[in-house]
């Protein structure tokens, strides 16, 4: 069947007179469409056995299996829980952004090769700017949210059978 549809796909690029482009791009389509209704179809076959009940096990090894109690698993952290980056990440971003933005015009200045138009260091300053900004917001909300992890997990959390400090509403489901 593939060496067909191979057949076929070549038959119409020759025949279409497509461009190598075009072809990989019709490929890529077909590819993912084909993949997407794969995993639909894994999705609901594994919907379906999820929801099968484990009465009829004989096997030894699955006998003795249980639901889950709530000690059975590690308590709460706060890496679930959303919340604000605080003002670093707001003064980063100005920071990064106006430092790309005069490290923009300062590059476009300096290697502008002909006529230095004013235009075009407005668009390397404004372009400099963004890209900077948002590498900067970037850069600093992931070495936050890094750090607070690395924090949450040397700290230490309640052992087994003692609650978390989480409000109710707050812990992860």
């Amino acid at each position: 069947m593939a060496v067909t549809a191979c057949a076929v796909l070549l038959a119409a690029v020759h025949w279409l007179s497509l461009s190598p482009l075009v072809v990989a791009a019709l490929l890529f389509l077909a590819v993912s469409i084909f993949l997407h209704v794969v995993g639909n179809a894994i999705g609901t076959r594994l919907r379906q056995i999820g929801d099968e009940s484990e009465t009829g096990l004989t096997d030894p090894i699955h006998a003795d299996r249980r639901k889950p109690l709530p000690e059975d698993f590690a308590p709460a952290t706060r890496l679930g829980v959303r919340q604000s980056l605080g003002w670093s990440i707001i003064v980063a971003t100005l920071a990064g952004t106006i430092a790309g933005g005069v490290g923009g015009g300062v590059w476009t200045f300096l290697s502008s090769q002909g006529p230095l138009n004013p235009l075009n260091i407005g668009i390397g300053v404004v372009a400099y700017s963004i890209l900077s900004g948002l590498a900067a917001f970037a850069v600093v909300a992931l070495v936050q949210v890094l750090a607070g992890a690395v924090w949450q997990a040397l700290s230490g959390v309640p052992a087994a059978g003692e609650t978390s400090d989480l409000p109710a509403e707050e812990i992860p489901r």
